[in-house]
């Protein structure tokens, strides 16, 4: 049932100057909902994925689909959202 999902919000800053809209990036739309800024340098994503999973498969779409390197990306957890989170 769709209203038991949880996700969390993971807010993504690219510190590289190849910057790339993330919703062109193949596969990256599997990690989850993707907003982004003006100029592409933070994303925000709603996902149901652990950070460390997330993290992971990030690092491998990034480096298989675009020209940033890992390195120059940080992954910030945010707050977890679901059904309960306005209690």
């Amino acid at each position: 049932m769709a209203f038991l999902l949880w996700y969390t919000n993971y807010f993504v800053d690219i510190a590289s100057k190849k910057l790339v809209d993330p919703k062109t990036i193949k596969s990256l739309d599997k990690l989850g909902k993707i907003s982004a800024n003006a100029n592409f340098s933070a994303w925000h994503i709603k996902s149901q994925l652990s950070e460390e999973d997330f993290k992971n498969h990030l690092n491998k779409i990034l480096t298989e689909n675009t020209t940033i390197n890992p390195t120059e990306v940080t992954v910030t957890k945010g707050i977890d959202g679901g059904p309960m989170q306005m209690l």
